[in-house]
């Protein structure tokens, strides 16, 4: 009697921590507002001959920090204007990025963006430390933006560190995509799912106007799931052999310990969106990467909470 009640509350605890997780995601997408000074836009041309835009926020100029956003957002997500407003208050610069396509101009080439262009931010790094030529520069991604900075950390720490970059700061980070993805496709994450897939599918019709008959609209039109939509679009348009390939290739997890840069790793454990991993192996990977792992935030959320 006494385990099956233990069992109950147990339940009620569960069911209250994943509502409070699902309530701390949405609340400042839908009610927080974060004034800032107005931005200078910033074309950033790439090694393929493409670009990305960037908005530039100049602070005092004690360094610079590079933003990088998640799935489907932009260099005006409430998160990234967040942390935006806490670097300008502590007198740093503020470039924040949008992948391509992500900035409402269609880039020049048929690709988009996915979780492993590593390329695309040794490019806005390269070009920050030429033109801007900052003291120093950090580096600070939500969502998938942090597992592609942590996946380029991994790759190219000593790159980085001679181009000036110090520190970096990941949140919310997909650290396995293919539990992610898997978890994002439950049927209680269908309102996220959903809106994914209709930003993604609605990005490639927004291509196709401008190459005709060059992406597999019928498959894509088909995908139900994050996880065919990347099937059927992400990974063949990227060079991958399908979803599994991309997300195996492209899952920070398996690069974490190679990074030299100090880093610290902000998940909340109530995240609605991320799969729960085994938070005490990852704690253990790389003196250089802590990790910080909350009781609540939701997923970029951390709303009032002092983390960063």
């Amino acid at each position: 009697m006494e385990d099956k009640q233990s069992l109950k509350t147990g339940e009620r605890i569960s069911v209250f921590h994943a509502i409070r997780g699902q309530i701390q995601t949405l609340a400042p997408y839908f009610f927080r507002r974060v004034k800032l000074p107005p931005a200078e836009r910033i074309e950033i041309p790439l090694r393929d001959g493409d670009f990305v835009d960037a908005d530039f926020r100049k602070g005092a100029g004690r360094g610079l920090a590079i933003l990088s956003h998640g799935l489907e957002g932009s260099s005006d997500a409430v998160y990234i204007r967040s942390i935006t407003k806490s670097y300008l208050h502590r007198g740093w610069d503020v470039l924040a990025w949008n992948f391509r396509g992500c900035s409402g101009r269609r880039n020049r080439l048929h690709r988009l963006y996915n979780s492993g262009a590593v390329e695309d931010l040794q490019d806005v790094v390269s070009y920050v430390s030429s033109k801007l030529k900052p003291e120093r520069i950090q580096l600070a991604g939500f969502s998938l933006g942090g597992n592609l900075m942590l996946l380029c950390l991994g790759r190219h720490s000593s790159w980085l560190a001679a181009h000036g970059v110090e520190k970096a700061l990941a949140v919310s980070v997909p650290l396995n995509l293919a539990a992610t993805s898997a978890k994002i496709d439950k049927w209680w994450n269908l309102p996220y799912s959903n809106v994914f897939l209709r930003n993604l599918k609605s990005k490639i019709y927004w291509k196709e106007e401008q190459f005709p008959g060059y992406y597999p609209l019928e498959r894509i039109k088909k995908s139900k799931s994050l996880w065919e939509f990347d099937d059927n679009c992400t990974a063949p348009l990227h060079g991958f052999e399908g979803a599994d390939d991309y997300y195996r290739k492209c899952s920070c997890l398996y690069v974490i310990p190679e990074i030299q840069i100090p880093t610290l790793v902000v998940i909340a454990k109530n995240d609605p969106i991320l799969a729960r991993g085994n938070y005490e192996e990852v704690l253990e990977m790389n003196p250089k990467v802590e990790f910080l792992i909350t009781e609540g935030g939701g997923h970029c959320g951390f709303w009032g909470m002092n983390v960063f």
